[in-house]
């Protein structure tokens, strides 16, 4: 198996040569291997002649075994469509691709996922939301997949770590390339943490607009439910979501302000027939539905015993912010300054996210931009 390997690396790193004319060509000469020493006059007779060309020039110049032997060197596997530990979630989809690449372990194909999608420019709203959905969800052993982008991908990932749980981080270049760099932390983190990098791209692929999409038709085809946390109408994001629909996957969003544009694309969503997400239980739910489906073990998914946030905050915390509240609207900014006038200093990002917490517990209300108000008898 370990020449073959290296000879399908070979063919999926074929320059001109996608998963469509690999397909044609194994269905011609059996194997990898077979394609490798077939001669240029033989390659004409399935593809293209410059095609043909290329191919058989790329034979004489890439030492297969070689190349296979400096890839593994670099922590990276790579798996491919005739093999039994090829990913079963992406045999399913309609055009699996070839091959895939993974630095760290591949996701487990008896562990529920979900993909947890949205927008890169977040708001601290959504960025509770996420953070708070990623770990409930991690918390009872459901895999998280996502993009590894700025914003709602990355903060859903590591959420996920923090409440110990696995998360893989699909890219759109190769898997040895940390896309975006300032995620470098959250990259080696998700492979130290028992997860995964993924890519369809061979090694030292750089980042490129045009492979994108496939990155996140990747990201649909690993998970079994997908959550959109915050979106515009124009973006990758509802691409993603059209992908998953293709696949026949569950989506699911949560519901935003009609007045904020970050929150338009979910809020479309819901009308066309998503699934409304207003608490982690509500995506549980659907996960344990598709297991007892398949006729997988029923029950909760749940490892180990991981505190929700509202056990994790101290005890009076949130009264100790609601008491700077009051009946009329107050900015986050004026709230700060009386807080520190009183004593107390939190970050402006702890603030928001504090604030949000209120309002998801029915305590406060957020009325207009950074405006809140405690809910007061008769509100």
């Amino acid at each position: 198996m370990g020449e073959d390997k290296a000879y399908a690396y070979w063919l999926h790193n074929a320059p001109g040569i996608g998963d469509r004319t690999i397909e044609k060509l194994l269905e011609k000469f059996g194997s990898a291997r077979a394609v490798y020493h077939a001669g240029e006059e033989t390659l004409k007779t399935v593809i293209k002649k410059k095609a043909a060309e290329r191919l058989n020039a790329f034979s004489g110049e890439w030492d297969a075994e070689k190349k296979y032997e400096e890839m593994k060197q670099k922590g990276i596997s790579f798996y491919f469509l005739e093999e039994e530990e090829y990913p079963a979630r992406l045999r399913k989809l309609r055009h699996p691709p070839y091959g895939i690449y993974c630095k760290g372990k591949l996701p487990r194909e008896e562990t529920p996922s979900v993909a947890i999608i949205g927008a890169r420019e977040c708001s601290q709203y959504g960025r509770y939301v996420a953070e708070a959905f990623a770990e409930k969800m991690a918390a009872a052993g459901v895999a998280v997949v996502s993009g590894m982008a700025r914003g709602i991908d990355g903060i859903s990932q590591r959420a996920a770590i923090r409440a110990g749980g696995r998360t893989y981080g699909v890219l759109g270049c190769g898997a040895d390339v940390c896309y975006p760099s300032s995620n470098r932390k959250l990259y080696q983190d998700i492979v130290d943490t028992g997860g995964g990098i993924l890519s369809v791209f061979p090694p030292g692929t750089e980042p490129q607009k045009r492979q994108f999409p496939e990155r996140n038709r990747i990201v649909a085809g690993l998970s079994d439910v997908l959550l959109v946390v915050e979106a515009r109408t124009q973006s990758g994001t509802c691409i993603t979501v059209d992908m998953a629909l293709e696949q026949g996957k569950n989506v699911y969003a949560v519901p935003g302000r009609l007045t904020d544009r970050l929150s338009d694309g979910c809020n479309l969503l819901i009308r066309q027939g998503a699934g409304i997400a207003l608490t982690p239980d509500d995506i549980l739910e659907e996960l344990k539905l598709l297991v007892n489906r398949q006729g997988e073990e029923k029950g909760e998914f749940s490892r180990k015993k991981v505190p929700d946030r509202e056990e994790r905050k101290k005890k009076g915390e949130d009264d100790e912010l609601l008491g700077f509240l009051d009946c009329y609207p107050k900015s986050s900014d004026a709230i700060l300054k009386e807080m520190e006038k009183a004593g107390k200093a939190p970050e402006l990002p702890g603030l928001l996210t504090g604030l949000m917490e209120l309002c998801l517990a029915g305590k406060a209300k957020q009325v207009a931009g950074n405006y809140f108000v405690k809910v007061c008898q008769g509100m």
